[in-house]
């Protein structure tokens, strides 16, 4: 063979044994890359799983924005004017209903005040439980009006209206101004632009990082079982307890064993005003 020819020969043998290794190291990589996002998946979440409610919508890769216990120490203080060393929020969506007034005695009883978001219809239906909520020294915000997620995010505008409609119910039956506001099933996934700026600009929108999953669970037992892990590890992690309970029977039952708990435990309940910073779902657009 003639010494050009054969040149050109291990020329383009050492171009094919270049791309061939570099083909395999690309194979490599998308397997390795792979199996690293395949036991990542498996990995336990950090926080409480959030409910995984309507259309089957998976909640429990919702993260949560840290709220510091530091946001609330400096001026946050308990009815002999002593500091607050481990605040907690105690949180019940979609009332007054007739579960309600067992709630209000044993947080009665137990010397506790919570935050209560109801809904509109459900103000108008036991206006007199509404009055007791607010009566007692327990804080007021806003739930809705249909806690149907295709009315209240089906245009533009609607949720909007739907809080705006509420609050005004609430300030005629209670006579409390609050620009208090959780929305059903949590801020994500949900609620989307312009939905969140027109509620956000307006209002103190409230999320949660503990969830009793009262509504799943339906138990008294299971509740109590549940809910305690959940308390420590998010104080564990600095972070300022909210739990979202709802108006249920099951919830009220385990009501007593769960503010035992607490008080054993040194947790001080704090109602949410208009003053403080939201804890709220991280939204990405």
């Amino acid at each position: 063979m003639k010494p050009a020819l054969q040149k050109s020969k291990q020329f383009y043998i050492g171009i094919s044994l270049v791309l061939l290794i570099f083909l395999l190291l690309v194979a490599i990589g998308k397997y390795t890359n792979a199996q690293t996002m395949s036991a990542a998946a498996k990995e336990p979440l950090a926080y409480t799983p959030m409910p995984q409610k309507e259309n089957g919508v998976n909640y429990a890769g919702k993260t949560l924005n840290t709220l510091h216990h530091s946001a609330y120490l400096a001026n946050t203080l308990n009815d002999r004017n002593e500091p607050l060393t481990k605040p907690i929020f105690i949180t019940f969506d979609d009332g007054p209903n007739n579960d309600t007034p067992k709630i209000l005695d044993t947080l009665r009883d137990y010397n506790v005040k919570a935050t209560f978001f109801l809904l509109k219809n459900q103000i108008d239906r036991y206006p007199d439980i509404a009055k007791r909520i607010v009566a007692e020294g327990h804080s007021v915000g806003c739930h809705g009006v249909s806690h149907d997620i295709h009315q209240m995010y089906g245009q533009d505008g609607a949720a909007l209206n739907e809080m705006t409609t509420c609050l005004k119910a609430l300030k005629d039956v209670t006579g409390v101004d609050s620009k208090l506001i959780r929305v059903p099933f949590g801020s994500v996934p949900y609620l989307k632009e312009p939905h969140r700026t027109q509620l956000t600009s307006r209002y103190q929108l409230w999320d949660w990082n503990i969830d009793s999953e009262d509504w799943a669970l339906r138990s008294a037992p299971k509740i109590i079982q549940s809910i305690e892990p959940h308390i420590e590890h998010v104080n564990a992690s600095e972070q300022t307890p909210v739990i979202l309970f709802h108006d249920k029977p099951f919830t009220a039952q385990s009501l007593p064993t769960i503010l035992t708990y607490l008080h054993s435990n040194h947790y001080q309940s704090m109602t949410i005003n208009n003053t403080m910073k939201p804890l709220q779902f991280p939204f990405h657009t």
